[in-house]
Formats: C-alpha cells, structure tokens, sequence
C-alpha cells in the first residue's frame, strides 16, 4: 500500500485568526450560510448540515455547551461520513498532497465546541495535524 505524505499545512480558524497567518494559504469557508470572507472558497459540503444547525440554533444555542456538544458533535461525525462530505474532505486532502495550505473557516468563537475542530481532526491518521490559529486557552467560569 502506498503511504502518503502531505505537505501541505491545515490550519482551522474563526476569521479573527486569519491575521495570524503568516504564509501563503487557501481559505475555505466551510459554512452553508452566512457573511462571505474575501478570497474565500465556500465549500458547504464541510458544514453541518441544515438539519443539524436549524436544531443548534431552536434546541440548544442558549444552553450551556456541555449539555448539548455531545449530541452535535456525534450528530457531525455520522454526517461526515456521507459521500457529499466525504467529497470535500478528499479536496482538501488533495490540496495538502499539492503542498498547498488550507484554512478551514468558521464563525463560531470557541474551537472546542465548533465542527472545524471535527474536520481538522479527520485528517490526523492520515498524517495531518490541524492548527488552530486563534485557540480558546481559558475556561469559562461558571458562577452557578
């Protein structure tokens, strides 16, 4: 079996983070809807499906993450496994073969519960380690 090695970089980001970037890379703004990012390729197939953010946003956006991350982030890796995702994962593969770097776009402010995180981390046993340009370090306090 042939093994790979990507040369490309894959960085993930919410646009605040872009301005950390320091080198020549594609921007793919992986999202169905929403403000447009100059230079960026929308590529919805890596955005959650409109089923899955139509309930983010009526069930659980106002809710504290830890009761509902766990059913998105479940709920996006089965999605990921369709062949309409699937088709966007190999083209951003193909980009990192290519030597090519590749932002992964998103709005959502914290990394840890937004589904660039679960697309970047698709590609770890393939030999690519996702970036994230502008990481949440620091927890919320909850004071209830």
């Amino acid at each position: 079996m042939k093994q790979f090695n990507p040369t490309g970089k894959l960085y993930t980001s919410n646009p605040s983070g872009l301005k950390y970037i320091k080198e020549d890379v594609e921007l793919w703004q992986i999202m169905r809807a929403g403000h447009e990012i100059p230079d960026a390729l929308r590529v919805q197939e890596l955005s959650p499906s409109d089923e899955l953010f139509q309930t983010y946003l009526r069930a659980w956006r106002n809710k504290p993450p830890k009761e509902w991350w766990p059913f998105y982030e479940q709920r996006f890796k089965k999605e990921m496994q369709s062949e309409e995702v699937l088709k966007g994962l190999r083209a951003v593969y193909k980009r990192l073969l290519l030597g090519r770097n590749v932002v992964l776009i998103c709005f959502c402010d914290d990394h840890r519960i937004c589904h660039r995180r679960l697309v970047g981390e698709f590609f770890e046993p393939y030999g690519v380690k996702a970036i994230e340009l502008n990481p949440v370090k620091t927890e919320q306090i909850s004071l209830f």
